[in-house]
């Protein structure tokens, strides 16, 4: 904390004002998600693909559901289609 110290000579008053500095912000920090993403080859099913990203290729509804734009049904993939694969 600053003190500045005014002094007025009228009346012989002393006026102190105090001076706070405002705390510096605490920086944002923003978690940033890099998006992965699969080109789609021949022979491959949603299955497949979740079994090399999560271990598991039940769960192949994740990557459909993140790539609903793209996909209208879970069984029909096409060699060159770049899908979204979610954490």
């Amino acid at each position: 904390m600053q003190k500045i110290d005014q002094t007025v000579k009228a009346d012989n008053i002393v006026n102190a004002i105090e001076v706070t500095k405002a705390p510096e912000p605490e920086p944002v920090v923003e978690e940033v998600s890099a998006e992965r993403f699969y080109e789609v080859v021949s022979g491959d099913t949603l299955g497949a693909i979740s079994q090399k990203y999560y271990g598991k290729a039940s769960d192949y509804m994740k990557i459909f559901e993140a790539n609903r734009d793209i996909l209208d049904n879970p069984d029909l993939i096409k060699p060159g289609q770049k899908l979204r694969i979610p954490e």
